[in-house]
C-alpha cells in the first residue's frame, strides 16, 4: 500500500497516541488492516522500490495503524518526528507494510538527548516506560517524551538483544520488554545546536506560524544537498553549500536554524559571531577550521553561522587586520566545502545587516541562495499567535485572535510572543487582585494553586497589552501618540471625511479600490492659517485608523554632514515600509520642500533632501500601504514637484472654525475645566469669528487664569472672566490671511 505523507492535524503528549498513523477507512479495508496493527513505514519512488534507487532495506518508522474520519483517503498522517524516522517530508510517497512474524527482544537499549540538561536517575526510568508503551524501536530512531512538563527530543543508540547469536538489521526494530529490557541513557557524541527553544520546547518546523514560504525554500536547499548529493553530480553540478537568511530582527531567522537542528538527522555546529573573535592571533582562524573539520568529519553536517555580519564586515570598511583575516579564512573555508562533492556540509548564515557583510561571501559557491525573512504579513501574524496561544490557557474566540492580527500592523515574531506573554502577566496580576492577594507569598502560592481553572487570557487582557508592546521595527521613529479620537476635535466634518477617504478606506475597502480599477492617495497636504488643529487631525487620523504613526519635523532631518540629511530621509521610509500600513506625517513640510534653486547653484541640502523625497514618493520601489500626511501654514514656497498627482494627491484646506464648529470646541474645552452653568458655548462662539481652534482653547485657559487672579478660591470661571479675556484678545488670523489661502485655493 503507497500512502501520501501528511501531518497530523493534533500531536498528543501521550506516546500510545502520538504512534498513532492515520489512515482513510477505505484503505484499512482494502488491504486488510485493523485498529492497532503494527505497520512498518518508508519512504518509496511510486514504483515499490527505495527512494534513492538503491537495493537494500530503507530506513523504517514504526507506528500502529488507527482510522482517520477526514476526506483524505489516499494520504498517511504521520507526527513531525515519525516523518524524520522515515526521512520522508510532506507530500512523499510512503510504503506502508504490516509487521508480522516475531520479532527478537532487546537485551539493552542506549539512548540520548538531542539537547543536554540535568538528567536524574528516574530518567532512564521515564525513557524505559516510554519505549515500552511505543513497543518497537530501531538503532537510529528518534522518540518525543515529556519531561516534568517540556518536550525533548531522545534517539535510539546501541542495541543488544537477548538473544545474542541473533544479528540486528538497523532498520528493521525489535520489542522492548518490560522485564528484560535495560534502558541506558548515555551522552550523545558530537557537538550540536541545541533542539529546544529557549522555553525547552522542540522548535521544529510545526511549531513555527507564518514562516511556511521560507522554511519550504530552506528545506528544498538543505535537505536535498544533505541527502541526496548524488542527484546533483549526475548533471555535474556542485550541490548548493550557503543559506543566507536576512531581515530585521526577531522575524525568526534563528528560529528557522534551530527547526533544522530539530528535524534534521544532520549535525549541526553553531557558530557565534561575536563569541568565536579570540584576543590572540590566528585563534579566530584556527576555531573555524576546526568547526568546519568536525563538521566533514560528521557529515551529513550543518554549520549555522549567526549575526555573520560581526564575523565578517566588509573589509574595505575594517580597519583591523583580524578582520580581513578571519573573512579569509571563512572564505577558504566554504571553497574548500564547494571543491568536495562528497562533504555532505552545509552553511547557513543569518543577519539583519546584510549589506554589511563582505561582498565575496554572497555570491554562488559561498552563499548560493539569499532567503529573506519579511516582517509578517496579518495572514502570517494569526498563524504566529494561534501557535503562541496554543500553549497558553485563554478564553479569546477565534473571531477576537483575527482582530488582534489585524491590529498588530508591524509586529515581528518576538514582539507577537512578548505581547502573548505581557497579556498572560496582566491576566495573572487580574486574578491576584480578584482573590485579594497582594505581597503575601504563601497567599499568593495558594490562590494560583487552587483556582487555575480561572486563571485564563482575556481579551481584555490583550488590548491592555497592546498598550504596552510596540514593535520593533518602530521604536526607533516612533512618536508617543496621545489619544486624540475625532470626537476630541470639534467640527471639521469635511475635513474629517475627506482625511477618512484617502487613508481609511484603503485599508478597510481594498476590494472596493481593485473593483474600480484606480490606486489609493499617496499623499495629502494639510494646509491652512496656524492653530487650526492639522496636527491634531493627522494624530487622531492615525488614532481611530489603528495605524502606525511615524513622525517628521522638517528641520530634524538636515545635517551638516553630506549625504546624511538625505540618509534620514530613506531611513524614515524604510521604517514605515517595514512597519506598513503606516502613516507618516511631515509637520512643517515647507521647510524640506522649499522650490529647487532657491539657493542659487541648486547644490544645497535642500534641494538634495527634495530629490530624495520626491524618489521615496514616486521612486522605483513602490509606497505599500503607506500615507503621506503633511502639514504647513506656507504652502506657496512648497515645490510644485512634489503637489503634483501620484505624489501628493490631496490637497485638504483647514480653515478657521465656522461658529458651530467653534461652538463644538468650546463645549471640549469647558467640560475640562470648572465652569458655571451659566457659561454658554453658543454664545462664546458668536464672540469670537474669526478665532482659530488654538486660540480657543487658549481663551479657556486664559478666562479659567482670570478666575483664579480675581480669587485664589474661585470653585468655577464665571462669564465674566471671558468677557474681561475677550476684550484684550488679539486674533492672529488676518483678513490677508484668509485672502492669501483664497488665492492659493483658486491656483491649484
Amino acid at each position: 500500500m503507497e500512502l501520501v505523507a501528511a501531518a497530523k492535524r493534533k500531536e498528543s503528549e501521550q506516546p500510545r497516541t502520538a504512534k498513532r498513523a492515520l489512515i482513510g477507512i477505505a484503505q484499512m479495508q482494502k488491504h486488510g488492516l485493523t485498529a492497532g496493527d503494527l505497520i512498518r513505514i518508508y519512504l518509496t519512488s511510486g514504483d515499490g522500490s527505495n527512494s534513492n534507487g538503491s537495493t537494500h532495506r530503507p530506513v523504517v518508522a514504526f507506528g500502529t495503524a488507527w482510522p482517520s474520519f477526514l476526506d483524505a483517503e489516499d494520504e498517511i498522517q504521520l507526527t513531525g518526528v515519525a516523518l524524520l524516522n522515515c526521512q520522508a517530508m510532506l507530500g512523499d510517497r510512503l510504503a506502508v507494510e504490516r509487521v508480522v512474524g516475531p520479532r527478537p527482544v532487546a537485551h539493552s537499549v542506549a539512548v540520548s538527548f538531542t539537547a543536554p540538561f540535568a538528567s536524574t536517575e528516574f530518567t532512564a526510568i521515564h525513557a524505559k516506560e516510554v519505549l515500552v508503551d511505543i513497543g518497537y524501536v530501531r538503532p537510529g530512531m528518534l522518540v518525543d517524551i515529556g519531561i516534568n512538563g517540556t518536550k525533548r527530543r531522545m534517539r535510539v543508540g546501541s542495541i543488544e538483544l537477548q538473544n545474542r547469536d541473533m544479528d540486528l538489521d538497523s532498520g528493521e526494530g525489535v520489542v522492548i520488554s518490560r522485564e528484560h529490557t535495560k534502558v541506558v541513557v548515555v551522552e550523545a557524541p558530537g557537538e550540536a545546536l541545541p533542539a529546544e527553544s529557549n522555553n525547552g520546547q522542540i522548535a521544529g518546523y510545526d511549531s513555527i506560524g507564518g514562516l511556511d514560504k521560507e522554511i519550504s525554500e530552506v528545506r528544498r536547499l538543505i535537505e536535498a544537498s544533505l541527502r541526496e548529493p548524488h542527484l546533483f553530480a549526475e548533471y555535474g553540478l556542485q550541490p548548493p553549500r550557503g543559506v543566507l537568511l536576512f531581515g530585521p530582527p526577531g522575524t525568526g531567522k534563528t528560529l528557522i536554524a534551530r527547526a533544522v537542528a530539530a528535524e534534521s538527522q544532520a549535525h549541526v555546529h553553531i557558530i557565534n559571531g561575536a563569541e568565536i573573535v579570540n584576543k590572540f592571533y590566528g585563534e579566530t582562524e584556527a576555531k573555524l577550521r576546526d568547526i568546519f573539520d568536525s563538521a566533514r568529519r560528521q557529515s551529513p553536517s550543518v554549520i549555522f553561522i549567526d549575526e555573520v555580519d560581526a564575523l565578517c564586515p566588509k573589509r574595505d570598511d575594517s580597519d583591523g587586520e583580524a578582520e580581513k583575516r578571519i573573512v579569509a579564512t571563512l572564505l577558504t573555508l566554504m571553497d574548500g566545502i564547494a571543491d568536495r562533492s562528497n562533504d555532505r556540509v552545509v552553511v547557513i548564515g543569518a543577519t539583519n545587516r546584510p549589506n554589511a557583510i563582505d561582498p565575496a561571501l554572497r555570491r554562488p559557491g559561498r552563499f548560493d541562495r539569499e532567503v529573506e525573512v519579511p516582517i509578517p504579513s496579518p495572514s502570517a501574524r494569526l498563524q504566529i499567535l494561534r501557535k503562541k496561544l496554543a500553549g497558553t490557557p485563554h478564553s479569546l474566540t477565534a473571531e477576537q485572535v483575527e482582530l488582534v492580527a489585524a491590529a498588530t500592523h508591524g509586529f515581528v515574531g518576538a514582539d507577537l510572543e512578548a505581547l502573548v506573554r505581557e497579556s498572560a502577566v496582566i491576566a495573572i496580576k487580574r486574578h491576584l487582585s480578584q482573590a485579594g492577594v497582594v505581597n503575601d507569598v504563601l497567599s499568593l502560592q495558594a490562590a494560583v494553586s487552587n483556582d487555575l481553572t480561572h486563571l485564563r487570557v482575556e481579551h481584555s487582557d490583550v488590548l491592555s497589552g497592546l498598550q504596552l508592546v510596540r514593535p520593533s521595527t518602530m521604536r526607533e521613529v516612533t512618536l508617543e501618540i496621545p489619544n486624540v479620537k475625532w470626537s476630541d476635535i470639534g467640527g471639521q466634518h469635511e475635513t474629517k471625511q475627506l482625511l477618512k477617504e484617502s487613508v481609511e478606506w484603503p485599508l478597510k475597502h481594498p476590494e472596493a479600490f481593485q473593483r474600480m480599477g484606480i490606486r489609493p492617495p499617496k499623499g495629502v497636504l494639510l494646509y491652512g492659517p496656524p492653530g487650526c488643529s492639522k496636527t491634531l487631525t493627522a494624530k487622531a487620523l492615525a488614532t481611530e485608523a489603528g495605524l502606525n504613526f511615524i513622525a517628521v519635523r522638517g528641520p530634524e532631518l538636515f545635517s551638516k554632514w553630506v549625504g546624511e540629511s538625505e540618509k534620514a530621509v530613506r531611513e524614515v521610509f524604510r521604517k514605515a515600509r517595514a512597519a506598513a500600513p503606516a502613516i507618516v506625517f511631515f509637520d512643517e513640510i515647507d521647510a524640506l520642500t522649499v522650490k529647487r534653486g532657491a539657493a542659487g547653484d541648486g547644490t544645497s541640502v535642500a534641494d538634495r533632501v527634495l530629490s530624495q523625497l520626491l524618489t521615496e514618493l514616486d521612486g522605483i520601489e513602490p509606497l505599500v500601504n503607506v500615507t503621506v500626511v503633511a502639514a504647513t501654514n506656507r504652502p506657496d514656497v512648497i515645490d510644485a514637484g512634489i503637489l503634483r498627482p501620484d505624489r501628493i494627491d490631496r490637497l485638504i484646506y483647514v480653515g478657521p472654525p465656522d461658529t458651530p464648529t467653534r461652538a463644538d470646541i468650546f463645549r471640549i474645552q469647558l467640560r475640562r475645566i470648572a465652569c458655571a452653568s451659566s457659561v454658554n458655548a453658543e454664545a462664546l462662539a458668536k464672540q469670537t469669528d474669526g478665532f482659530s481652534g488654538a486660540e480657543v482653547v487658549s481663551l479657556c485657559q486664559e478666562a479659567a487664569i482670570e478666575a483664579m487672579t480675581e480669587d485664589p478660591d474661585a470653585q468655577c470661571v464665571e462669564p465674566r472672566h471671558f468677557e474681561r479675556c475677550l476684550a484684550g484678545f488679539k486674533r492672529r488670523i488676518t483678513p490677508e490671511m484668509l485672502q492669501f489661502y483664497a488665492d492659493f485655493r483658486a491656483k491649484t
